[in-house]
């Protein structure tokens, strides 16, 4: 996966949104394969317009390291997004992150419906509720 500063490098690359809309179904692509008996009930994030599973494992060092899946292909990006700003951070780094800056200033909230931006703000808010 990349890195948050590769991140902000790539899209600063993207010039219209459907640049930006490639590069989220190319991350998409990227994720780890999320295994079946991890999309459980408990796994499942609410309020997202496709189903969407989030889980994490607390490292040695008292960081994160988060994997998902999701049915669709743009919240599956942006689950990409999500994890690859929280990766490899403690509860304290995850909290302190303003997660909706870094969407705007990658211009990707920009073109999102309501609903999807709903969904997104439910899986930030999973993040940090998991620290």
């Amino acid at each position: 996966m990349l890195s948050q500063q590769n991140l902000t490098e790539l899209f600063a690359k993207q010039h219209t949104w459907q640049d930006r809309y490639r590069q989220l179904v190319l991350l998409a692509k990227q994720l780890p394969d999320f295994p079946d008996e991890q999309k459980t009930e408990q796994n499942q994030v609410n309020g997202c317009e496709n189903r969407v599973w989030l889980s994490y494992q607390k490292q040695a060092d008292n960081t994160y390291i988060f994997s998902g899946d999701s049915e669709g292909r743009i919240v599956k990006g942006l689950l990409a997004i999500l994890i690859i700003i929280a990766n490899h951070k403690t509860a304290q780094q995850i909290a302190a992150i303003d997660f909706q800056s870094i969407l705007h200033e990658l211009k990707i909230t920009d073109e999102l419906s309501q609903s999807r931006l709903q969904g997104l703000a439910k899986l930030i808010e999973r993040i940090k509720s998991i620290t």
